[in-house]
């Protein structure tokens, strides 16, 4: 997992990622939650889905195995003067000694795990944390998303910085995304790896699926990019 923990990239996530719309992710997991439930979201990111989640009143803690997004969140709870405890933690090995009502992984960051027994720990781990009869809710990219990906390039100017962002596949099951980023005179790159899982790949014995449905609707079409899953503990 070290290989994918954002770094540089992490500065600037929040200014790249804002057309991301959070809202949609919330929509799907309320009527799964009672007032004041607690949440575990991981991959929190810069906790942005986080804060809206303690906003709308839910108990809530972020972790992310990156060491400076982490330190992005924690500033954005200050400026809000939010108590949200974020970990910085690998999301199939982390323990933080408490139960949550449900825990949530959100953009595709369920792709970030190389194999199965890595998918297995993060089950593990989430099974641990979670309350009786509580919900472990994520998403992953379809394959149609999978095959759009492959070539995709984005170059954008920002106020600031340039990126560039090139995906290519690498395997059957394996996606390479490369960033570079240019501000001023300086231009760093990093990469990063997702790889693709059926849904059958995702069957674990200690939960049972509630949900599955396609880009926020309330089924799954074959043309659907990204796939949600509602899991809950047995």
């Amino acid at each position: 997992m070290t290989n994918n923990s954002y770094k540089k990239f992490g500065y600037y996530y929040d200014e790249v990622m804002a057309e991301l719309n959070y809202d949609l992710w919330l929509e799907f997991i309320e009527p799964y939650l009672n007032k004041n439930d607690s949440i575990l979201d991981l991959a929190c990111g810069s906790g942005t889905f986080a804060t809206m989640c303690k906003l709308k009143g839910y108990d809530v803690a972020g972790l992310d195995l990156s060491e400076t997004i982490i330190e992005i969140a924690n500033e954005k709870k200050k400026i809000n003067r939010l108590d949200i405890p974020f970990y910085v933690a690998d999301m199939t090995n982390f323990n933080l000694g408490r139960k949550f009502n449900m825990v949530t992984c959100f953009f595709d960051s369920v792709n970030f795990l190389k194999d199965k027994n890595q998918i297995n720990k993060m089950f593990d781990c989430v099974y641990k944390h979670l309350e009786p009869n509580g919900y472990f809710i994520f998403d992953i990219f379809s394959k149609e998303l999978f095959k759009e990906y492959d070539g995709n390039e984005k170059i954008e100017d920002y106020e600031t910085f340039k990126i560039k962002w090139t995906t290519k596949k690498t395997s059957s099951t394996s996606l390479k995304h490369t960033i570079e980023i240019s501000e001023d005179n300086d231009v760093f790159t990093e990469n990063y790896y997702e790889y693709y899982y059926d849904l059958k790949d995702l069957i674990n014995k200690k939960f049972k699926i509630v949900k599955i449905a396609g880009d926020f609707n309330d089924d799954l079409e074959l043309e659907d990019e990204r796939i949600l899953l509602v899991y809950q503990k047995l």
